[in-house]
């Protein structure tokens, strides 16, 4: 699962592109809570920086679009021990390198890259900031899914550059309508960290994205404070397997989604106990 700790191999950060990163850390504000703190002001190295903090502990970054035709969105950012080497597998494995390998100060180092169907995503190799501070709870990071048409590809080259394995969410289910996880290890239900979603013509992602899902207590409120701070509704919240879930857009256009879990099923009689 996803962790705030030094794990390699694991999406350890997210963080946004926004042309206005002051309203955006305003709609986030009022949709999860988040504060923003700045740790690098705009200028000649760049856009600026925030760090989007839930309860005083980051859970993400905020940053302004580099270039004058970006698009805003989510960049999910995989925790790696080399970034040099995990570059190195990258394009060996077909990816393209959009940005090398930066170093950011004593922080650490990262690289961003686009994998051979066009999915960006970027790598992490921690120094003295390892990213997530919270996640898997309410307002935070719980799962990141990739949405690809071509789910084949993907089943190839993250597995060779991180070693990921695959499992079916219901084993057995026909290719066409199964949905795959990433996982450490399958057969561990707490393994798991992300899944794979095939794009079909009538979905409301076309493009090869890596999209981040957030836990939250009420769906429902959830997608009501999006809209009210000028989000849109792309998959309505609905009862899943997992929970309540569905995908907003803040109002640059940028994608999440949310997951309300399910609860944890009693045991067979608990409720009688002790009559």
């Amino acid at each position: 699962m996803i962790t705030s700790e030094n794990t390699p191999n694991l999406p350890g950060w997210i963080d946004l592109g926004s042309p206005d990163p002051e309203a955006s850390a305003e709609f986030y504000r009022r949709v999860f809570g988040w504060t923003a703190d700045q740790v690098m002001a705009p200028g000649e190295e760049g856009p600026g920086y925030w760090y989007l903090r839930k309860d005083g502990k980051a859970v993400g970054g905020l940053g302004g679009l580099m270039d004058a035709g970006a698009t805003s969105d989510w960049m999910t950012y995989v925790r790696v021990a080399d970034a040099a080497a995990s570059v190195a597998a990258a394009e060996a494995n077909g990816a393209k390198v959009r940005v090398p390998v930066m170093p950011i100060g004593p922080q650490g180092s990262f690289a961003q890259l686009t994998d051979p169907a066009g999915a960006e995503f970027a790598v992490w190799q921690p120094g003295e900031w390892t990213g997530f501070q919270a996640c898997c709870v309410d307002d935070t990071m719980l799962w990141a899914e990739l949405w690809t048409r071509n789910p084949g590809a993907a089943k190839a080259f993250y597995p060779a550059v991180f070693g990921w394995q695959v499992e079916a969410y219901v084993p057995d289910a026909p290719a066409e309508a199964g949905y795959d996880m990433w996982t450490e290890q399958p057969g561990d239900s707490m393994a798991a960290f992300g899944g794979i979603m095939a794009i079909g013509d009538d979905a409301p992602v076309q493009d090869e994205k890596w999209i981040p899902y957030f836990m939250v207590a009420d769906a429902d409120a959830t997608v009501a404070r999006a809209t009210e701070a000028g989000g849109s509704v792309l998959i309505p919240a609905s009862d899943a397997p997992p929970g309540r879930l569905g995908l907003l857009a803040d109002q640059f256009g940028a994608r999440f989604a949310f997951l309300q879990p399910a609860p944890m099923a009693q045991e067979a009689g608990s409720g009688e106990a002790g009559q």
